[in-house]
């Protein structure tokens, strides 16, 4: 599983800050240009630090930092069974 520091590294990011608030904890990530993105740190994942991240990207492309890892077990393709249902 790809650590999220080396997921930012590859993104053009040249830093990165855990910031901890009332909310939670999120991490912010500065670009060269002073551009900065900011990602959401799993909820069970509130005391890890940066370097213990892990990357978890949703089907959608949101990155999450992590400290769990996850890998697929199975995937299915739903597209004959739709295609039946819609036959019948």
């Amino acid at each position: 599983m790809k650590k999220f520091i080396e997921y930012l590294a590859e993104q053009g990011f040249v830093s990165a800050t855990k910031v901890v608030g009332p909310k939670g904890a999120f991490i912010s990530a500065v670009k060269a240009d002073k551009s900065v993105v900011t990602y959401p740190v799993g909820h069970r994942s509130q005391n890890g630090t940066l370097q213990e991240y892990n990357l978890l990207l949703t089907e959608d492309g949101q990155a999450i930092a992590t400290v769990n890892e996850y890998k697929s077990v199975q995937t299915i393709s739903l597209v004959p069974v739709v295609k039946q249902e819609l036959a019948s």
